[in-house]
């Protein structure tokens, strides 16, 4: 769904930001200009100034829900998020549901609140959640309104018009050949902050956070009950020419107050989910296979024994995890040799952290896709001659261990493990079940693919390793996920 090759307000996004972020010619101005300016920008946004209570419907393209993410990495993708928001500026009371639509049919139904006491986040779906939720902290609130705020253009500008010390924060700048006048703003958390605004009519044009680089494209300006906003807004990161988020304001509207029934937890939820200790441990849950997690089991992996051998699978999500994990299996078996690491599929999350095992002089077994998509990966340029691959096909045994590659909409191929003497199955993603075992209200494509391949082999089945969160999903459940998508 990529739509912005052929959107014109896309094709200006990428206009201005080439005016701002490479060059700007600009005249000189005298030192009262820009005070003068932010006069008139006051009178201009003096009916929204008022404002504390609002909601917020919009949409957004996401170019990169997390980074190189992609169903296919070699034609990245978007994918589309429904946001909707009510805020109490005053109390600090917010509500924030976000929807993400993936590919596959999985739908994330997101929420976080904050009222007087408590900010929690949670899940309507329960599919990495379940029925547990985050305490996340009264300081929620200040974290989500900073970018939240950027999505509306009158409160965007809403820190410059508030500064004091305009003489010495705010500098103005003309280009007459645009007919764009840019303040320049360091704000009290010492960012430098361009604000470019158009002369007739005057509306922000973009605002360009310089320290966090983050450049905010605002176009399709209309009015509705007497309130003049951006309805499009584009968002480019770290200096790109792409935008990462193609942004739509469907509906802003002032309320009375936050609806007090969206900030407490619905009946049903809990308990809390306890911060994790990072610690990883590793158990033998078969012969010679052991699971290695912490306790919280956001992450989990395997490796298997082979005389002096050590196949791993799952551990290379990140640096830091692939590290961790490494340590734990050197520490157990100091005479034994990390020969290999399983990949399921290339995203990001899945194989960050290889760079740690290539170091080791391990062989990375994945399917011939993924192969080529982790050579792709830009974060291995400098790294990937020391990569070894061994290309796995669907059906392979190799040291013991069955290797079944699919066809996904998660991800182009991806692929998992099964341990036929103990009955273990190893996966990512393909069955995504809650710590607590609750079965998601929205059951994605790819998890009907999966279980329909595992009873058309008749594999026999004794507990199901998730690379993320549930690592000992019965079969029970397992069925109960099926039953769920009929």
């Amino acid at each position: 769904m990529f739509i912005a090759s052929i959107n014109p307000s896309y094709l200006k996004a990428l206009f201005f930001s080439f005016i701002i972020c490479i060059t700007l010619t600009a005249t000189t101005s005298w030192a009262g200009e820009a005070k003068e300016f932010l006069s008139t920008l006051k009178a201009h946004y003096e009916s929204t100034r008022s404002i504390k209570k609002f909601s917020l419907n919009y949409h957004f393209l996401n170019k990169q829900y997390r980074s190189h993410d992609y169903w296919d990495y070699a034609a990245p993708n978007r994918i589309m998020s429904v946001r909707m928001v009510e805020v109490d500026m005053v109390k600090k009371y917010f509500y924030d549901n976000d929807i993400l639509y993936t590919p596959g049919g999985q739908i994330l139904d997101r929420v976080q609140f904050q009222n007087d006491t408590h900010s929690y986040y949670y899940e309507k779906n329960g599919n990495f959640l379940g029925k547990r939720y985050f305490n996340v902290g009264l300081g929620n609130f200040d974290r989500f309104m900073s970018y939240n705020i950027l999505n509306i253009d009158f409160l965007a500008v809403r820190p410059l018009l508030a500064e004091k010390n305009i003489a010495e924060n705010v500098t103005l700048h003309k280009d007459e050949r645009f007919g764009t006048t840019v303040l320049t703003h360091r704000n009290a958390d010492d960012q430098v902050i361009e604000y470019a605004f158009s002369h007739e009519p005057l509306q922000l044009v973009s605002l360009h956070n310089k320290t966090r680089q983050a450049l905010f494209i605002y176009d399709d300006y209309q009015t509705t009950r007497g309130l003049t906003f951006a309805r499009s807004v584009n968002k480019y990161y770290d200096g790109s020419k792409v935008p990462a988020y193609i942004s739509f304001n469907d509906k802003f509207e002032i309320i009375e107050e936050v609806d007090a029934s969206k900030l407490q937890l619905p009946s049903g939820y809990g308990p809390e989910i306890p911060a994790g200790d990072g610690v990883l441990v590793a158990d033998e849950i078969a012969k010679g296979l052991y699971l290695v997690t912490d306790s919280a089991a956001w992450r989990n992996s395997l490796f298997k024994v082979n005389g002096d051998d050590i196949m791993v699978f799952g551990g290379s999500g990140a640096p830091t995890l692939a590290e961790k994990t490494i340590k734990v299996i050197q520490t157990l078996f100091p005479d034994k040799t990390i020969s290999t690491i399983h990949v399921t599929h290339p995203q990001e999350s899945d194989i960050a952290g290889l760079v740690a095992y290539a170091e080791l002089g391990a062989e990375i077994l994945a399917d011939e896709y993924t192969i080529e998509a982790i050579k792709a990966y830009p974060d291995f340029a400098k790294d990937i001659h020391k990569f070894k691959f061994r290309t796995i096909t669907n059906d392979e045994v190799i040291s013991g261990v069955h290797f079944y590659v699919l066809e996904s909409m998660h991800a182009k191929r991806q692929s998992f493990a099964y341990f036929k003497d103990s009955g273990i199955i190893f996966q990512a993603n393909f069955l995504d079940i809650a710590f607590d075992n609750t079965i998601p209200k929205v059951v994605p494509s790819y998890t009907r693919t999966f279980i329909d391949f595992v009873r058309s082999k008749k594999l026999n089945i004794s507990r199901i390793v998730g690379n993320y969160k549930n690592n000992n999903i019965s079969v029970d459940v397992m069925n109960k996920t099926y039953d769920a998508m009929m």
